[in-house]
């Protein structure tokens, strides 16, 4: 405990010191200007490296996660045209395939997300990295320009701390960065603006959002009118008719969540799973979930694989969209289900407003 207040005390010396080098208050910021910190290090105010959001995911430069700040390294393939962001001494890393617009992970696990090269610079999906590598992040507005600062278990000050610490010196970077920016030419009139287009479905494209099954009673008021697909297990099958029943009638898609260690154990939760949905709904199994590689035993047993491209059971409804968003066919989305039924509720209004068909996983069209 005394080691940290004595790193505490340290850092607030440290911004006090560098407080003392800036000029006096400047004016409010602009848009699409933000400062970075890395915990306590405060990131150069400049054009180059400056955060921006497209198609509404907010992107932050590789220098955040350069210099060791918060426990990451930071490299570059050019030839293989990879940017990577590791942790030393771990198996995490994330590799950015920056033309083919891809991430995956040391054992080719792929995500959602990818980098951005502008001017030379990388930029990384902040969401992405931080729940990868268990960092956060907060937005804070300050007295000149929003604060994004990015952290990991080392922080030392709170946000509040932090802010009222590096005030001055926060003043004297944005002053500098203005007289900078007055400094270039104009832009001329006629130059198009870019700006990241709405969210819309491609003609046709469906949404299958899969919810964790014992959370059905929860969201199947929400879905009304729409369909969805529930995960349930073999024991929540044999024991709860009555919810069988229900979801068959609404048309939802009904899944076997497999949770078995052996061939054997898998097989009976199959055989069961079968059982208990034909005596309660009359309806055949046909879809299973399995997290692992591919199992033999689904295709022998009939059984199509659910396998979802959007992990949404984080997300808030506006981000769910841009996940979507980013792809042209129809899409699963893992939506999980405990206590999210109001983020669900404004999701599905996004998604019907960007003209989604929301629908069951179906066999056939």
């Amino acid at each position: 405990m005394k080691k940290k207040a004595r790193r505490a005390a340290a850092v607030l010396m440290a911004l006090l010191l560098m407080v003392l080098l800036c000029p006096g208050p400047g004016r409010a910021s602009g848009n699409g200007v933000y400062f970075t910190a890395a915990n306590e290090q405060l990131l150069d105010l400049n054009s180059e490296t400056m955060p921006f959001y497209s198609n509404g995911v907010l992107y932050v430069s590789s220098r955040v996660f350069e210099g060791g700040e918060l426990g990451l390294s930071y490299g570059r393939n050019t030839t293989l045209g990879l940017a990577t962001l590791y942790r030393q001494g771990s198996n995490m890393d994330l590799r950015f395939d920056i033309a083919g617009q891809v991430v995956y992970d040391k054992q080719y696990n792929m995500y959602n997300g990818y980098a951005i090269e502008r001017g030379g610079e990388v930029f990384f999906p902040l969401d992405l990295v931080c729940r990868y590598f268990r960092l956060s992040w907060s937005y804070n507005e300050t007295e000149t320009a929003p604060l994004i600062r990015v952290k990991s278990d080392n922080v030392i000050l709170s946000d509040v701390d932090f802010i009222n610490a590096a005030a001055t010196l926060m003043r004297g970077r944005y002053d500098d960065f203005e007289r900078a920016a007055a400094s270039r030419p104009p832009v001329p009139p006629d130059t198009p603006v870019t700006v990241d287009p709405p969210v819309q479905a491609a003609e046709g494209q469906k949404v299958y959002l899969v919810f964790d099954g014992q959370y059905a009673r929860e969201v199947l008021p929400v879905l009304e009118e729409a369909q969805g697909t529930f995960l349930l297990t073999a024991g929540q099958m044999a024991s709860d008719g009555d919810l069988l029943r229900a979801l068959a009638a609404g048309g939802h898609g009904i899944a076997l969540r497999l949770e078995g260690e052996t061939r054997e154990e898998r097989q009976d939760e199959i055989r069961r799973s079968r059982e208990a949905l034909w005596q309660a709904a009359c309806s055949w199994l046909e879809l299973a979930w399995y997290e692992g590689e591919a199992e033999p035993l689904l295709e022998e047993e009939g059984l199509v694989r659910v396998q979802a491209a959007v992990d949404g059971s984080e997300e808030p409804a506006s981000g769910l969209l841009r996940s979507v968003g980013r792809h042209r066919e129809d899409v699963a989305v893992y939506w999980g289900g405990e206590g999210r039924t109001g983020t669900l509720e404004e999701a599905l209004e996004l998604l019907e407003e960007a003209q989604y068909r929301l629908s069951a996983w179906r066999l056939t069209a």
